[in-house]
């Protein structure tokens, strides 16, 4: 076998993961990984954790450039990709192009999504994707000040969650009258609002941004029907979307993302896409399982063609928001009276139960509060086996 050089864009777990495997099959590849920030790899997830003062900024970066060294791989650290030349096969920075790439993987995430709305060019506004974000969201909050974060996702309870630890004082603003209603039902939502107030977040339901208020500083948000709010510090969490300019540079098919076949590989022979920013079948997906399953499946493919097939990704039904532990799966809301329904809620201890039962068989159920019994529910699930409804929540 032909030892190849092969370029990826990007350093996040897709970046990582794919270099691994890469070098588990040919370990006398070159590699080189272009990235425009200032650190080796780190898990963004634990950007949560450094943003709550958790853990510091030499904990969070897990590989430096001495490790790319010890894999056979140059890591360019600060280095803007703003093209690539499939004909040529080459990478084109701000400064140079890098030329002679036998396959070129691009692994550039995805961006976060800021509502246009007047007013983001502020001084106080951010969005958290990368390190230098948390340093600067770090660097601006303290207890004397008021933030709003516009979006009651997951990553906006965290971001919440976060803030209220260090002492801040933080309002989710939801343009919707619950929380994550992809996952919870009116009674889990209503106690996780709960539990997240009782860590000192506020919450503003029905708010609809119009505008950043101030002139170069925040001082507050506006809704849509009037209701001004006065803060000092706003943070977009209003959901990511798939990173595709240097695809586009190369006019490489795109639509919601980087179109690439079930080997990876893009409109492009010998460019592929791994990752958030890949659209695989219409989909798009933002979770680390599948950054990590479409790295695994680019490499074999760069490395042999049609040796790796990707079939989808089956996502992880069990989180932790915000330290709780929130489990969801199937239908959770019986759309017929075919159903039955199991509950029980403990709110004392922050607990709650659901399972939607068909024939005795679970086919949608919440768990919130308890990882135990989340752990047993999913089982049931898997199985498909018969269960006794009355009994079913019993520790």
């Amino acid at each position: 076998m032909i030892s190849l050089h092969i370029g990826i864009v990007g350093n996040g777990v897709t970046a990582v993961t794919a270099l691994r495997e890469i070098l588990k099959l040919d370990p006398e590849s070159k590699i080189e990984v272009f990235t425009s920030e200032p650190y080796g790899y780190y898990i963004r997830p634990k950007l949560i954790e450094f943003l709550a003062g958790r853990i510091d900024e030499q904990s969070i970066v897990q590989f430096g450039s001495d490790w790319y060294s010890r894999k056979n791989a140059l890591l360019h650290l600060s280095t803007q990709v703003v093209g690539i030349d499939p004909k040529e096969m080459a990478i084109q920075t701000q400064d140079q192009i890098y030329d002679g790439f036998d396959r070129i993987l691009i692994s550039t995430g995805s961006r976060p999504f800021v509502p246009p709305i007047p007013g983001t060019d502020k001084i106080g506004m951010f969005v958290l994707r990368t390190l230098n974000d948390a340093k600067s969201i770090k660097a601006a909050i303290s207890p004397s000040k008021k933030v709003f974060i516009v979006g009651g996702g997951i990553l906006g309870i965290e971001i919440a969650a976060a803030v209220a630890s260090t002492g801040g004082a933080p309002t989710v603003i939801s343009n919707i009258d619950r929380l994550l209603p992809a996952q919870l039902d009116e009674i889990a939502s209503s106690l996780l609002v709960d539990l997240l107030q009782q860590m000192g977040i506020s919450f503003e339901f029905n708010y609809l941004c119009a505008e950043i208020l101030g002139q170069e500083e925040v001082t507050g948000v506006i809704s849509t029907e009037g209701k001004p709010l006065d803060g000092e510090i706003v943070i977009a969490a209003t959901g990511v979307r798939p990173n595709m300019d240097v695809a586009k540079s190369a006019d490489i098919a795109c639509d919601r993302g980087i179109t690439v076949d079930s080997h990876m590989q893009t409109s492009a022979d010998g460019i592929f896409a791994a990752g958030d920013c890949a659209e695989w079948n219409g989909i798009c997906g933002g979770i680390i399982p599948r950054a990590v399953e479409t790295a695994k499946v680019a490499a074999h493919n760069m490395i042999d063609f049609g040796t790796r097939v990707y079939n989808g990704t089956i996502p992880s039904n069990i989180l932790k928001v915000a330290g709780i532990d929130l489990f969801s799966i199937g239908e959770v809301t019986p759309p017929s009276k075919e159903f039955d329904v199991a509950t029980r809620l403990d709110a004392d201890r922050g607990r709650y139960y659901k399972a939607v039962l068909k024939d005795n068989v679970i086919v949608g159920a919440i768990i919130l509060g308890d990882r135990k019994m989340a752990l047993r529910i999913q089982k049931l699930v898997r199985s498909g086996e018969t269960v006794d409804d009355q009994s079913l929540f019993s520790q």
